[in-house]
Parts: C-alpha cells; sequence; structure tokens
C-alpha cells in the first residue's frame, strides 16, 4: 500500500509539501511556506497544516527537499522546531536551509542527497536524486522507489538546453526511469498555460550585454537572491564592461558567499566590492545587485528608490533600473510605486514585458509534454499550481495519450491511495493554511484575520463608561475614541453616540445596571446603532465598564 497526501502545493501557489506513506513507515517531500495576501492583515507568512505530521508520530522518517526555494524550504524550521526530524537534499538546498535553523536554534541532522546518489528513508522507501533545471542551482527531481512501484516526482523544473552551469536536466536518467516502469508522474504544473518552451537562461544574459552597452551611468539590477545563474550573468556581463559589482541586500550577500564556496558561483578576485568603495567609483564603473524586485517595503532597492540616506548605494538622474524578476501576483502595486519612485529620481526603469530580462525556471507546456512522454507513466498527478494549472496539465497528459482514468486531479488533504497497480482517492486529512504573524509566535486564528479585516472596513471605537457600584448610576462617560473612522463632522456624531449610550444605560434598571457584562453589550450596540445612522457603517465597538 502507498498514499500520497498533499498538504500544500495542490491548488495554489506555495505551501508545498507532500507525504508518501506505506503501512508502517512515511517521509515529507518539501515543506514550503506562502506569503499571504493582503487581506491577511498582520500575517508574516503562511505554512501548511501540520497537524497530520503529528499524528504520523515516529512513523515520519524524515523530510527530502527538491531545491532550496523559500515554497520549498520556508516552513521546515516551524515543523522541526517541535522534533529535529533527518533532512536530506543537496548541498546549495541544505546550505540555504542550515542558517535559517541556526536562527531558530534548531540543529536537525542534514545529509546531503546529490543528483545520482540515493537515501533510504526506513525499509519502505528509496529515494534518488535526479537532476533538473530550474531558477536555482543544484534543484532535484526524486525517483521513488516504494512497495507499490517507482513513482518520479519531478520538484519544479524546466528543459533548458544551454543552460549556465552546463548541468540540464538529465532527461535520459528520466526515459530509463520510464522504460523500468513508472507507477506514477508527479509533475510540476506551473506553466501549464503557457504553450510552447521556456526562455533559455542564456537568452536573458544576451539581453543585459544589449542593456549594459547602452548604460552611461550607473546600472541597478534587482532580481531574486536565490537566482544564482542570473547572479552569474550579471557578474560576467559587469566584468566583460568593466564595471565593479556592490552586492545589496543581506540575502543577496548570504547566497552569493555559499553559492561560491560550493563552487556554484565563479567571482573573479577584485570584481565585487563593498558599498563604501562602489560608492567612491564614478557611476559608470558601477554595477549594483540588489534584492527588492518585488517592491518589498523595507527592501534595498525600495529604500535606495525613497532617497533613505541610509540606503546602501544612491539611485541618482540617469542611473539605470533593471528589475530581472517576474511580477509575482498581488505584489504589482507595491512594485508601481516602487518604479514611480525611481523614475522620480530620475532613472530609467527596465522590467517585466522589456527585453528578454527574465526567464521562467517552470516547464511551459512542449517541455511538460515531453517529460509525459519520456515518462510513460501508468498513473499521472499534476502537482504544483492552482487549481486551473492543474486542470490543463491534466489536458496535456491527454494529449498524449493517458486515459483520464489515469489521471488524478486531487487538492491538498485528499489522499492518493496504490493498491495492486490501482490508484483511487481514499478520503482526507487534516490540510489548510496556518497564520502566523512574528518569527516563531503564535498561529492567528482565521477568527482574528476576519476581526482585522473588519476593523480595517469599518473602524474601531472605544467606548468607556463609570458606574457607580452601590447606586449603579451612570457616574461618567461614555468617553469615546474612534480610529479609522471619516466623517463631516465628528463633534456632532460623537455627541449623538453619548446620548445613545446614555439613554440605553440609564434604560436600564439599578439591579442590571450592577451585571457589567450586560452594560458592555448595551453599550456596544448603542455605539453601533449611533454610528449606522450616521454613517451607514457599524463599526467595531470595545466597550469597557468601571464600577467604582
Amino acid at each position: 500500500m502507498l498514499r500520497i497526501i498533499p498538504l500544500g502545493g495542490l491548488g495554489e501557489v506555495g505551501l508545498n509539501a507532500m507525504v508518501f506513506e506505506s503501512e508502517d513507515q512515511a517521509f515529507l517531500v518539501d515543506c514550503g511556506i506562502m506569503f499571504p495576501q493582503a487581506e491577511a492583515l498582520g500575517v508574516d507568512v503562511v505554512l501548511p497544516d501540520f497537524t497530520y505530521l503529528r499524528e504520523l508520530g515516529d512513523k515520519l522518517k524524515g523530510v527530502v527537499l527538491t531545491h532550496g526555494h523559500e515554497d520549498h524550504i520556508g516552513a521546515l524550521p516551524f515543523l522541526l522546531k517541535d522534533r529535529p526530524l533527518p533532512v536530506y537534499g543537496s548541498p546549495f538546498t541544505l546550505g540555504l536551509l542550515a542558517p535559517k535553523l541556526e536562527e531558530f536554534g534548531i540543529r536537525a541532522p542534514l545529509t546531503e542527497l546529490a543528483a545520482g546518489s540515493s537515501v533510504d528513508l526506513g525499509e519502505a522507501f528509496r529515494v534518488e536524486g535526479v537532476r533538473v533545471t530550474h531558477s536555482i542551482p543544484d534543484a532535484l527531481g526524486l525517483a521513488i522507489h516504494t512497495p507499490e512501484g517507482l513513482v518520479v516526482h519531478t520538484g519544479d523544473f524546466k528543459i533548458d538546453h544551454s543552460p549556465i552551469d552546463e548541468l540540464p536536466t538529465d532527461l535520459q536518467r528520466f526515459a530509463r526511469l520510464g522504460g523500468d516502469g513508472i507507477l506514477a508522474l508527479l509533475s510540476d504544473s506551473t506553466n501549464s498555460e503557457r504553450p510552447g518552451t521556456s526562455l533559455s537562461e542564456r537568452q536573458v544574459g544576451r539581453a543585459l550585454e544589449e542593456i549594459f552597452a547602452k548604460a552611461k551611468s550607473r546600472v541597478v539590477i534587482a532580481t531574486f537572491a536565490s537566482n544564482i545563474h542570473r547572479i552569474q550573468q550579471v557578474l560576467d556581463v559587469s566584468r566583460l564592461f568593466g564595471r565593479k559589482v556592490v552586492l545589496v541586500g543581506r540575502s543577496m550577500q548570504q547566497n552569493t558567499r555559499i553559492a561560491s564556496e560550493l563552487g556554484l558561483l565563479d567571482i573573479p578576485l577584485g570584481l565585487v566590492v563593498d558599498v563604501e568603495e562602489g560608492r567612491r567609483l564614478r557611476h559608470h564603473e558601477v554595477t549594483v545587485l540588489s534584492t527588492g524586485a518585488q517592491g518589498e517595503p523595507r527592501s534595498a532597492l525600495m529604500r535606495m528608490a525613497l532617497g533613505d540616506p541610509n540606503a546602501p548605494m544612491p539611485v541618482d538622474e540617469g542611473d539605470l533600473v533593471v528589475l530581472s524578476s517576474r511580477f509575482i501576483p498581488g505584489n504589482e502595486v507595491a512594485i508601481g510605486h516602487m518604479v514611480n519612485r525611481l523614475a522620480m529620481r530620475g532613472a530609467e526603469v527596465v522590467y517585466e514585458g522589456a527585453e528578454d530580462l527574465h526567464a521562467s525556471g517552470h516547464a511551459y507546456r512542449e517541455e511538460q509534454r515531453l517529460m509525459l512522454r519520456i515518462t510513460n507513466p501508468r498513473h499521472f498527478v499534476p502537482i504544483h499550481g492552482e487549481y486551473r494549472h492543474l486542470v490543463r496539465h491534466v489536458k496535456t497528459a491527454h494529449e498524449v495519450g493517458i486515459p483520464d482514468s489515469s489521471c488524478h486531479l486531487i487538492t491538498d488533504g485528499e489522499v492518493l491511495q496504490f493498491e495492486g497497480g490501482r490508484a483511487f482517492v481514499n478520503g482526507t486529512v487534516a490540510s489548510g493554511r496556518v497564520y502566523v504573524d512574528r518569527r516563531g509566535g503564535p498561529d492567528v486564528p482565521e477568527l482574528t484575520l476576519r476581526e482585522r479585516a473588519l476593523i480595517a472596513e469599518t473602524g474601531l471605537v472605544t467606548a468607556v463608561v463609570v458606574i457607580d457600584r452601590s447606586t449603579g448610576a451612570l457616574v461618567r462617560g461614555p468617553e469615546l475614541t474612534a480610529r479609522g473612522i471619516a466623517v463631516p463632522d465628528e463633534a456632532a456624531l460623537l455627541a449623538d453616540v453619548r446620548r445613545e449610550v446614555h439613554a440605553a444605560v440609564e434604560s436600564l434598571s439599578p439591579v442590571l445596571r450592577g451585571d457589567t457584562t450586560l452594560v458592555q453589550e448595551e453599550v456596544r450596540r448603542a455605539v453601533r446603532r449611533a454610528y449606522k445612522r450616521s454613517t451607514e457603517r457599524k463599526p467595531v465597538v470595545l466597550p469597557l465598564v468601571i464600577e467604582l
């Protein structure tokens, strides 16, 4: 018996986490976060629900990582703080994970899993790493040998025949696995709606050369700190045009150091200089390589755009700023604000849609089609993507001859069970999203998020009244404080609210006024009635009754 259970990543982009379970053993593939949408007020990160992982107990033997992006490793510190499970991954993936665990004070056994090598997780599972190309080095697909047969998990992948590191996706290995017989293929669906093939990373390098050839002043390149191949190309082009490079942003500096130590990034001696030297150089002699391409409010690039005197490097008139990354959905407003501020400082800004400045790390439809053909699985499960991406990937599977009965469109929490070559959904397990509003802090319940959203929409009023404990008389109040409520005549409104509250309290008998809970409710209802008359909104009211 084999059970495959996604806890995240099937129905949304991010939160990637998937359980593989036999009768008495289990392991987890990936454990990622998702960044919150704007309506999740005050939330820093979103995690998968770990309830089922806790229920597995000692049956859970470890975690295997496909690569080092946050949506695949970012939730691990939250999982491992309670139980330091063994973690397996490629050298760069573990290099990115180690400082995260250190920040949380977690000591978990980390074991390298390179392409072509394998690890045993109990007696039921053997997992082999298979080289794939992605927008981060050292990415792996997985060949998982299970009691029911071979399962191939592509991880995030693309097919680039001329990658920067000259290590393309190992199609030959995938084809040999297909020849051996694959029970199920689990394949990346992120770009299933995009026809054709993805852009090669080398084409981005050529576009950068054209941009640098025209640049007369400082060049600022903003990209993801994990995109080591993009960083390598910026370094190479800067050297070609006689520019020194300043690395800006903590993650940019950390990731380049880790990649360089592992031999994944070639940094010629003297090419990278510190901020102080970069400021002394003439503008046409400098490239600034920065994080912040998504308009993050505290990022180095945003601070540069705002003219912050404490920003690591300035942006001046005539400088060229290149956003060499895609716009993550939901970040468009923040990015637009940053672009406007950069333009107001006299910089030229080149971003998404201009030139070939970004290459996706995910396979387009023809690449997905090729993966399906060479693996020729008995069963197909689309993974990693919103529901529409999964649906489109199933259509591609149909087009290469995989029947509908062999395609399994499952979502988070559904249990796909394999027995004797058959596959069927066998119930669900606990799944969902857990909201965290500070590092390692308590989970934020859905109710709290709704309360925050309601306050943001309707405003907040505090109302304090003082009651004589012996007589029940209203001694003072109500004292009112309103926040987030716009009215043309606030003084008149507050006077109306006071009259309403006073009347509501006075309408209660002295005996009832001795019940503070009842008085609080009457005050709350009175405030909401008065505001509803004047504003057509009922704010959130926090009543406080003080007895003297």
